[in-house]
């Protein structure tokens, strides 16, 4: 039998590339069937860890427990996105993305797989060039830049990513097996900063994150669910675990500096998604300040805060793949994702805000959702970590720890904002024919949402000890213990009771009375509904973060922007200085010449 390490590539690849001659239902049919295979596959990976897949006399694909969680969320998360997207996905580009969605599947278990420089490369690349793909196939008029921005960005990235590679060759060779790198020199400096810019350009971290929200925007909700959501998080912050852990010595003034990049990437994702009116941009934000929590927990230090920025990666391709497909559904039967074009729809799908509302809670770490647990331990790990630092080293994670309390409190606020805003309220007129969201759109969101519940109450029993535990342990971090320290259980007993007393208090004491809402004793227009989005509209006008939204809105805090700025201004001045004049280009020589004699003893 062939290496399940092959396997797990080689099927979806083969599948995306005979979806290219196969008509419309035999492509979806076999890109499920080959998505359910690779999960097969990597279930009987519990069992027995393969053997590496050695090529140009060298190991080139390996598996360990870290790897293993990657994949089980790889490929689990693509099957249940698949559902979803078996009906719904417009016609114009229903071939391409059945073609795409397979080969990204395989690019992304190879990236994972890769030991060895020149795999990683080569996967971390294709998936690259794949995002690239999909936010071309979105219909929007600024589908084509944000496809543009997204390919300088991730792209860009992944030229740093060969540098630090290259740079990582000299004392540790292409192999990636247990370099553990010092940081005692310009070459592994420089190193640890480019593999870092590649990791924080995919999983999307502060400052590299402003493609995120505009893909959100401009793809298809099934590939923003698909890849920002999900897969290129686990891509980014899996890299980030390895340098962490294994490629690196990492000392603690490195962690205090990425756990800052962390908090900022909570705080100031978070105060963007507060003030959005699109919501998958809203949605997009949100999903970047998450990426701050897993960046905090990671390079924490902290065995306890480190398993809890794993638990966070693979909570947050959960609720926020659920959140995506929610309102992915929504936009399908409203024509619309504009959040003041929408409201009211809980009655007309039920399903749909059932399982968005759960989403929603779990991301703003609501007990018992899986959201709070992980929240819980980065935070709990944090703390015992500042307990035994210097006190100037101590003030600086406390404030980092404050950012991020506060970037969750914001994040319930978010949340709130758009379930209310698409969910609760009066439904407007242009509404009212809408209906529950297919069968297969429903019962994806609906596994998502119930993941989210069971990995809150059955966090120890599943997703710890089976997953987590063994992927922190085979890092180098002691896991032990770690699992035992909350009883969500206890936590939803203590949240149930006084619950189901308020609402029996509720139902007997008052009934609700239903009506209109009258502005000067008239019934008003629809022109004057109250939306889920005029509550939070006074904060964009609050001194000072008028003037920080204002410059936000012009892109000043956006890296491509001024990267993009910076490089036309360089390249104009050059021009100027190419006058085509031969005495100009006489003086340019005779100055180097100058300066060259200068500089040489």
């Amino acid at each position: 039998m062939a290496n399940p390490l092959l396997l797990i590539i080689a099927v979806p690849l083969a599948v995306g590339l005979v979806n290219i001659v196969l008509p419309v239902l035999l492509r979806k049919s076999l890109t499920l069937i080959g998505l359910i295979f690779g999960l097969v596959v990597v279930y009987g990976m519990f069992g027995r860890t393969p053997e590496a897949v050695e090529a140009f006399g060298a190991p080139m694909l390996a598996l360990d427990r870290l790897g293993l969680l990657a994949l089980v969320f790889i490929n689990g998360l693509s099957l249940i996105i698949l559902v979803f997207s078996l009906k719904g996905v417009e016609k114009a580009i229903e071939r391409p993305f059945l073609i795409l969605y397979p080969l990204t599947v395989a690019f992304s278990n190879g990236a994972v797989l890769s030991c060895h420089s020149l795999s990683l490369l080569v996967f971390w690349g294709l998936s690259g060039l794949a995002l690239y793909w999909f936010a071309l196939l979105g219909r929007g008029k600024e589908a084509p830049a944000t496809a543009k921005k997204t390919f300088i960005l991730v792209g860009g990235s992944d030229a740093f990513l060969i540098l630090g590679l290259a740079l990582m060759a000299g004392p540790a060779g292409m192999s990636l097996e247990n370099p553990l790198i010092p940081l005692n020199g310009p070459a592994s400096w420089l190193a640890f900063l480019f593999l870092g810019i590649a990791a924080f350009a995919k999983a999307g971290g502060f400052p590299l994150h402003t493609w995120v929200p505009d893909f959100s925007r401009d793809a298809p909700v099934e590939a923003v669910a698909f890849l920002p959501a999900s897969l290129d998080k686990i891509l980014g912050i899996f890299l980030l675990v390895r340098m962490m852990t294994v490629f690196f010595e990492i000392g603690f003034l490195i962690r205090m500096i990425v756990i800052t990049l962390g908090a900022l990437t909570v705080i100031t994702a978070v105060m963007m998604a507060l003030v959005q009116r699109n919501g998958r941009r809203l949605l997009g934000y949100d999903a970047v300040s998450q990426v701050g929590y897993m960046i905090m927990g990671i390079a924490s230090g902290s065995a306890l805060a480190f398993m809890g920025g794993l638990f966070h990666l693979i909570n947050h391709t959960l609720y926020k793949s659920n959140l995506f497909l929610a309102l992915g559904s929504v936009e399908k039967r409203a024509g619309t994702n504009e959040l003041d074009g929408l409201g009211g729809l809980g009655r007309a799908m039920p399903v749909t805000f059932i399982a968005a509302l759960t989403g929603a809670l779990a991301i703003s770490g609501i007990p018992p959702f899986n959201g709070f647990f992980s929240k819980w331990m980065i935070y709990r790990g944090l703390l015992e970590k500042a307990a035994g630092l210097p006190p100037g080293y101590q003030i600086w994670l406390l404030v980092c720890l404050i950012l991020a309390i506060f970037g969750s409190a914001l994040t319930l606020a978010t949340l709130m904002m758009f379930i209310h805003s698409v969910f609760l309220g009066k439904r407007p007129r242009h509404l009212e024919g809408v209906k529950e969201a297919s069968f297969n759109q429903w019962l994806a969101t609906g596994v998502l949402a119930l993941s989210c519940l069971a990995f809150g109450l059955f966090a120890r029993e599943i997703p710890l000890r089976l997953l987590i535990g063994p992927a922190a342990e085979a890092s180098g971090v002691p896991a032990s213990g770690a699992a035992g320290l909350y009883n969500p259980q206890l936590i939803l007993i203590l949240f149930a009771v006084p619950l189901v007393l308020g609402l029996l208090l509720f139902l007997l004491i008052r009934k609700p009375r239903l009506d209109e809402v009258y502005l000067g004793g008239q019934a008003p227009e629809e022109e004057f509904r109250v939306t889920g989005t005029a509550f939070f509209k006074e904060i964009a006008e609050m001194r000072p973060l008028k003037s920080i939204f204002s410059m936000a809105n012009k892109k000043l805090f956006d890296i491509y922007h001024i990267g993009g700025q910076g490089t036309f201004g360089l390249s104009r001045l050059l021009q100027k200085a190419h006058s085509g004049l031969l005495p100009v280009y006489v003086l340019f020589i005779v100055f180097g010449l100058v300066i060259f004699m200068l500089l040489t003893p």
